[in-house]
């Protein structure tokens, strides 16, 4: 989901993507460009339109037939060791379960001890919360008392966070950009630092972590996969593919030094059409509207490329953590055989991934029995991959329940979009009073029933 503030903050709107395939990814305004590249027989995706602004239109798919697994399944990574020791006490309440690396694997479920990091969860419970440390807002619990967005979350069952990185926010057209006319924003929100600082105070209270890489300057979605500036001057894709990498293994280098290891990576953004695949264009707004074409990169109209890109920032991972979970990101859940294309393209290619993560709003992928067939039909088929709710609003009860549920335990989370702000994907978790979020009491009341069943 690509959240885009308007003055309101509680007010955005998304675009349909290639025949009821649709983004969810806003814009604030502006007519959606052309997508390239689609995944399916039925078109490709449209860039996501704004409030008032019409979506674009697809410029033809990749057939769904195209391509059974050739490369073998997907590398699930280490296997969790029985390391001891490790838990300490969570700052916000509770000690932390966390253990030490256990001998070849990852990181253990030790018994509590002092100290320590927590581990990875089981299951993630998890939200994207990267807008809310762009304020200095106040969140009231629901028992009254003021608390942090990581103490009141973790209060009612929540054990993860997701975070989304950019690569030059500041870059012209970038998403904290002041350039070419648009508003900016008065820091470089988004960038390595600011998400390394936030991802640390997640982990300071005892939380587990995904970076959602949108490996673009903006927002990245199936309508804007935007090159960043800084990598614009690539000769070819292996060039490419290399900046990317070095980008990913930096990132979490200085990511694990300073405190702030990720569980969980994204290697790009919802990216049926695929990634590195724009410029901007003369048309191209301040959120990545309209752009036009690179003269080359990763669409899934050549997968050889996109194979190239997508196994460079898994190398940079495995490279510096194999333990950390790599996921492959798409939103097009209600469009089984596309989904399965593109995944089986993804495997052909050799790319090494652990998890498969779509996104699930009832305002664009349909109802959740829709979401779970298609979760389900993926499951049988590929029996040692696992699979994430990248995004998802409001069915919160059923998203976790089909991640529950799913064929061996592969189920292993979900990441609520947005519990602080409303939008056309669904309501906000808070009520707003000036710079003051007040917990609704049923919405969190969902989520203490939620951690009972799931067993958090």
């Amino acid at each position: 989901m690509s959240l885009r503030l308007l003055p309101s903050l509680l007010s955005l709107s998304f675009v349909a993507w290639a025949l009821g395939c649709s983004s969810s990814d806003s814009e604030p305004t502006g007519a959606g460009g052309a997508g390239s590249g689609g995944i399916s027989a039925v078109g490709g995706g449209a860039s996501g339109g704004g409030p008032l602004g019409d979506g674009g239109t697809g410029s033809g798919g990749a057939p769904t037939s195209g391509g059974s697994s050739a490369g073998g399944a997907p590398s699930v990574g280490g296997s969790a060791g029985s390391g001891s020791g490790g838990g300490g006490a969570d700052p916000a309440g509770g000690a932390s379960a966390g253990g030490s690396a256990g001998s070849g694997g990852a990181q253990g479920a030790g018994a509590e001890g002092s100290g320590g990091a927590p581990a990875t969860p089981a299951f993630f419970l998890g939200a994207d919360i990267s807008s809310v440390q762009e304020s200095n807002s106040t969140f009231i619990d629901t028992d009254g008392q003021q608390k942090s967005i990581f103490a009141l979350l973790r209060n009612h069952g929540f054990n993860s966070v997701r975070l989304r990185t950019f690569v030059d926010p500041m870059a012209p057209y970038g998403y904290a950009s002041s350039a070419n006319g648009c508003t900016g924003k008065s820091e470089a929100y988004g960038d390595k630092a600011h998400v390394i600082a936030y991802g640390k105070q997640a982990k300071d209270h005892g939380m587990g972590l995904l970076v959602d890489f949108h490996y673009s300057d903006v927002w990245a979605d199936p309508g804007n996969q935007i090159i960043p500036q800084a990598w614009r001057n690539a000769a070819n894709i292996d060039a490419l593919a290399e900046l990317v990498k070095e980008y990913t293994k930096d990132f979490i280098e200085d990511a694990i030094a300073e405190g702030a290891r990720p569980d969980m990576v994204q290697i790009g953004n919802e990216i049926t059409p695929g990634m590195l695949m724009h410029v901007p264009g003369a048309n191209t707004d301040c959120w990545g509207n309209q752009p036009a074409s690179a003269p080359f990169g990763g669409s899934t109209s050549n997968w050889t490329n996109l194979g190239k890109l997508l196994s460079a920032g898994a190398s940079a991972v495995r490279e510096v953590d194999p333990t950390i979970l790599i996921m492959l990101h798409v939103e097009n859940t209600d469009e089984l055989e596309g989904v399965r294309w593109w995944l089986n393209q993804a495997i052909a290619q050799g790319v090494d991934f652990d998890v498969f993560g779509l996104s699930c709003y009832t305002k664009f992928q349909g109802q959740p029995s829709v979401w779970q067939n298609t979760f389900t039909t993926l499951a049988n088929e590929h029996p040692n991959l696992k699979f994430v709710i990248a995004e998802y609003n409001p069915e919160r009860t059923r998203a976790n329940e089909i991640m529950r549920d799913l064929p061996g335990g592969r189920g292993i989370g979900t990441f609520f979009w947005e519990p602080t702000q409303s939008g056309e994907w669904g309501e906000a978790m808070f009520t707003w009073q000036g710079n003051t979020a007040r917990a609704k009491e049923s919405d969190f009341a969902e989520f203490d029933a939620l951690r009972e069943s799931l067993g958090l």
